[in-house]
């Protein structure tokens, strides 16, 4: 697919790559994932573009700070704090246990998971040109 001559631009969406396992096995789940993207980014595609979402990882990091000119920090922005706020909000007066706990403990749980939620950061690439 990546090959066939006079095809549209492809799209690759990784999504919480931080979220592939990294604890057993060598090289690890994620570094071959980490190796996989390496090599599509080396193959110089001009119709591949890559997004990849991800907390900033050190090992992540290391891969993709090289290759990068632009990446988008979503950590501490307002707009990702009360999504999380929301999101959370929903779960403790949704389930089924955490909606019998006092109001006080309800919204010391909210605003701490939103105040100290770990975030992430987009990577978005142009293989070939990485620029934006």
């Amino acid at each position: 697919m990546l090959a066939l001559q006079g095809q549209g631009t492809l799209y690759l969406v990784l999504d919480a790559l931080d979220e592939c396992p990294n604890s057993s096995g060598f090289p690890t789940q994620r570094e071959e994932v980490l190796k996989i993207v390496k090599g599509l980014i080396n193959l110089e595609l001009p119709h591949l573009r890559l997004c990849v979402t991800s907390r900033p990882e050190m090992d992540i990091r290391r891969v993709f700070e090289p290759l990068i000119h632009y990446s988008v920090e979503l950590q501490k922005q307002p707009g990702q704090i009360r999504d999380l706020a929301k999101y959370v909000k929903e779960v403790v007066h949704s389930d089924e246990t955490m909606r019998n706990w006092p109001e006080d403990v309800k919204k010391l749980v909210i605003d701490t998971l939103a105040q100290k939620g770990a975030g992430m950061y987009v990577i978005p690439l142009t293989v070939l040109h990485i620029t934006f």
